[in-house]
């Protein structure tokens, strides 16, 4: 089948993966979609303060089209388009909804070959991609909802490490590229305590990124274990709260939590 045109990306040499499996990647993403709706009961005007302006209903119309979105896309193996929400908002009606959309990505992965080409925004350009993408981004919101009604589940080691990972390959060059004036070649340097895991990240010039596994002085540095890296590097929590070591550039923080979104 003839593919479409793949959407640019600013080009990243790639960062190891980890050892996590498809099939680990698809109980992930069914579990956390789980928690993430059973977060939602009874909450669904709830703020979300790691998601400022949006309550626990929009977040779960969010992961909903999303959900929907990539199982379209893995399905077709093409860029699909983007759905709609129920007009009935009412809480049994979206949750219900939501949890239609998060059965229809996890029957299309489960169907996938994961080395499938298929239309993606990051590397690698194959089904595989979906599958991380999928199971990451549901844990990080599964965790903003658990956090807005309470205490959020500990996120696992290695999911949060290969979070880290991803969001310096896929999320981070992305909105680097969306501004490229603003950042001149600054390094951070993530260091993972709790594990296997040392990363540097480079931040531009012209809208570049270029990220390595790999021990080097940084702008800025930041130390603590793979969920505390992940969620700062996500912008959900400052170093004080997550207790990370810190060093270096503070300006360089500042601007990390205010240029780089998820």
């Amino acid at each position: 089948m003839l593919l479409p045109r793949r959407h640019d990306t600013p080009r990243v040499p790639p960062i190891a993966s980890g050892k996590v499996e498809p099939a680990r990647y698809l109980q992930v993403l069914s579990e956390r979609a789980d928690a993430l709706l059973d977060a939602s009961a009874g909450s669904m005007g709830t703020e979300v303060p790691t998601c400022p302006g949006w309550t626990i209903a929009d977040l779960v119309v969010h992961v909903g089209l999303v959900w929907g979105w990539a199982a379209d896309t893995v399905t077709t193996r093409e860029r699909a388009e983007r759905g709609s929400p129920p007009e009935d908002r009412s809480e049994p009606a979206l949750r219900a909804w939501a949890k239609e959309q998060a059965a229809r990505l996890c029957d299309a992965l489960g169907a996938a070959d994961p080395e499938a080409s298929c239309w993606t925004f990051g590397l690698p350009r194959a089904a595989r991609f979906w599958f991380r993408r999928q199971a990451l981004e549901t844990t990080l919101h599964a965790w903003d909802a658990e956090a807005a009604v309470g205490t959020p589940a500990p996120i696992e080691p290695d999911i949060a490490a290969d979070g880290v990972d991803e969001h310096l390959t896929v999320i981070v060059p992305r909105s680097v590229g969306r501004e490229p004036g603003s950042w001149s070649g600054e390094t951070v340097h993530l260091h993972r305590t709790d594990g296997d895991g040392e990363w540097v990240v480079r931040l531009g010039p012209g809208g570049q990124t270029t990220a390595e596994r790999t021990h080097a002085k940084a702008d800025l540095a930041l130390r603590g274990p793979a969920e505390a890296l992940w969620l700062w590097s996500a912008n959900r929590a400052s170093a004080e709260e997550l207790g990370i070591e810190r060093f270096g550039d503070e300006a360089v923080a500042e601007r990390w939590r205010t240029t780089i979104a998820f």
